[in-house]
């Protein structure tokens, strides 16, 4: 939705969740424009009130039901902000900047927003620079970020309607290209991690398509076999984790190496 706020037309958006609206706080406080929370909230949030009064921006103290009707949903935690949405950054403009370190989680057909969620709080967790998704709406919905525990306010989404496309610019790039297949022979602890590097997985049903899986290296998780492969969130976690641990760990405490 897009609003003429003193005299400019900005994009807005509600989010809920105690750690999304947060985070948001946090980092970017100018960008609140109202803020609805429940008597029992505001306990919680004398801080996050205060600079909305001493900032001329409206707070309300609502029943949960209130909440529930603003937000659609059931988990909003007793909170909820109306927000200018974050700038959009294309992954072209981006990779303009030359980055020297950069780790990207690319999404082929996830469209689950908790799921998305929950890998845009992995990546954060993690240090990943972003997450390339084919419909950035999905990932920009109050569930996606609700469910990311502030982490989407840390990380970068961009939009491709042509993963080839994408994959091939940022090999172009220099980006090592990781492909992830529970059929793969090679492991994730045989994976000798570059410095900038996209990983790509695909949605849980069908995987990754063939054309995908044909670029760069594919590789699994390995495990006992009894399923068939980890949640894609999971997976995400696992594999962030073993690319943390033996590169990020050593760029914080080179003594590791």
């Amino acid at each position: 939705m897009a609003k003429k706020i003193n005299g400019l037309m900005t994009k807005e958006m509600r989010i809920y969740g105690e750690n999304a609206c947060l985070a948001v706080f946090k980092k970017r406080p100018q960008d609140i424009i109202q803020l609805f929370l429940t008597k029992e909230m505001m306990k919680k949030f004398p801080h996050v009130t205060k600079y909305c009064a001493q900032n001329k921006k409206a707070y309300h103290i609502v029943e949960r039901a209130e909440l529930e009707k603003m937000t659609k949903a059931t988990h909003h935690e007793d909170i909820c902000m109306l927000i200018k949405e974050a700038p959009s950054k294309s992954l072209e403009a981006y990779l303009s900047l030359k980055p020297e370190n950069a780790v990207i989680i690319a999404l082929e057909n996830v469209s689950n927003p908790h799921n998305i969620g929950a890998i845009l709080r992995n990546a954060a967790h993690f240090g990943a620079t972003g997450i390339i998704v084919p419909d950035k709406k999905v990932a920009d919905s109050a569930s996606s970020i609700r469910t990311s525990e502030g982490g989407s306010e840390f990380v970068d989404i961009f939009e491709a309607k042509d993963f080839k496309k994408a994959l091939a610019l940022l090999a172009k790039n220099k980006f090592q290209i990781i492909t992830t297949s529970s059929h793969a022979k090679a492991s994730l602890y045989d994976v000798k991690w570059e410095k900038k590097v996209v990983i790509v997985f695909g949605e849980e049903a069908e995987g990754l398509s063939k054309d995908l899986l044909a670029v760069g290296t594919t590789i699994k998780i390995p495990g006992t076999d009894h399923v068939e492969s980890l949640n894609v969130s999971v997976a995400s976690a696992v594999i962030l984790s073993d690319y943390y641990q033996k590169v990020k760990t050593n760029e914080i405490n080179p003594r590791f190496k």
